[in-house]
């Protein structure tokens, strides 16, 4: 990606605006959530939600918040590395953007604009930005492929029930997910036709709709970007990577077990490492929901795969519980940050050629340039 291209992406991307939709998106998903809480809330359970002790809630929300704290210690890690003065603040504010970003596009596109577009902001060159933001991808990557299979063995997945009836309740309604996922498609294809026919376009693309195009090229796009991310720790970053990977763990076992905290709050048993492989099993069904931040089906993807293990006049309660602190705390507390500290990027230096400083062979597209 050259420099004018993410320029034009940074200053297009509206952070104000997105803050607008924010307040108007959350509110009404919150409210939603709330009466759904009142419906379908046992009057059983009422008294149990009262004795929940404090400490505990806000032991989850510290813990789903650790993700902050991990992604903002990556950039500085390779703000050093490529010698680009990153405050901390700064970091940090790159992450809250990144959050409120996803929050209001579907899970599947997240927040990678605003990380690149606030990276750029604070020094980094289009290309850095490009690879830091494909690194912290690589090095979340990483760590999923050792942790996940020491949780299958340690909850012994194989003959778990609980665990086993998800699988086959995953199969049996995987036509469905199917269909709704083909029909979106299709919608998003007729509107973006229409659109081109309104704009004047007589002239199809003989390579595809626009949608099926893009999502074409920035298929290949990211292949390239992770080839030349893993040919840069090959030549350049281990250590630096090592310790992301590291980072990446600590935040993600923090979100995934806020739930075992809410849980046992509610006098609920939790073992921490069945909850943590259920909550990566809720967290990868909520990137193929097509709604901003995966509102609503979030929710039922979670009632779903905990139902059965918990009891379920607690299911709604817990529901909303685990909803509330990592997803409304998260982007609530994110714009409330980034309304009061305003952050303001520093002015712009000359733009300069940038050179390849790795070209790993074998490797396609693993030229690094700086």
């Amino acid at each position: 990606m050259n420099n004018s291209s993410l320029r034009q992406q940074m200053e297009s991307y509206d952070i104000k605006r997105l803050l607008r939709l924010v307040a108007i998106i959350i509110p009404l998903a919150l409210i939603g959530n709330i009466i759904y809480l009142f419906i379908s809330t046992d009057a059983s359970f009422v008294r149990q939600i009262g004795e929940f002790d404090p400490r505990l809630f806000a032991l989850a929300v510290a813990l789903a918040l650790l993700p902050w704290l991990g992604q903002s210690a990556q950039i500085l890690i390779w703000g050093r590395v490529f010698h680009v003065k990153v405050s901390p603040p700064n970091a940090l504010k790159t992450v809250l953007a990144s959050d409120i970003g996803a929050a209001i596009t579907p899970t599947m596109l997240g927040g990678g604009y605003a990380k690149l577009g606030f990276l750029v902001g604070f020094g980094f060159s289009p290309a850095r930005a490009t690879l830091v933001t494909v690194l912290g991808i690589l090095a979340d990557a990483v760590f999923f492929v050792l942790a996940l299979p020491a949780a299958v063995y340690l909850t012994s997945s194989w003959k778990n029930p609980h665990i086993l009836g998800i699988w086959h309740a995953l199969i049996s309604h995987w036509p469905v997910a199917a269909a709704a996922f083909l029909i979106l498609l299709g919608i998003l294809i007729i509107v973006n036709r229409v659109r081109s026919r309104l704009g004047g376009s007589k002239k199809a693309d003989p390579r595809g709709s626009g949608i099926i195009l893009n999502f074409r090229k920035s298929l290949k796009r990211f292949k390239v970007d992770l080839s030349a991310a893993s040919g840069f720790v090959a030549g350049n970053g281990k250590a630096a990577f090592v310790a992301c990977v590291i980072l990446s763990g600590i935040g993600w076992c923090g979100r995934y077990s806020a739930v075992a905290a809410l849980a046992v709050g509610l006098g609920i048993p939790a073992d921490p490492v069945l909850f943590f492989l259920l909550q990566w099993v809720v967290f990868t069904t909520m990137t193929m929901i097509p709604t901003p931040g995966a509102i609503g089906g979030a929710e039922v993807s979670f009632a779903l795969i905990y139902n059965g293990l918990i009891p379920t006049p607690a299911i709604p309660v817990l529901t909303a519980a685990w909803r509330f602190v990592t997803f409304y705390v998260i982007v609530g507390l994110a714009s409330l940050i980034y309304v009061i500290s305003r952050p303001k990027f520093p002015p712009r230096p000359a733009e300069t050629e940038e050179i390849p400083v790795a070209d790993k062979p074998g490797i396609p597209g693993a030229q690094i340039f700086i």
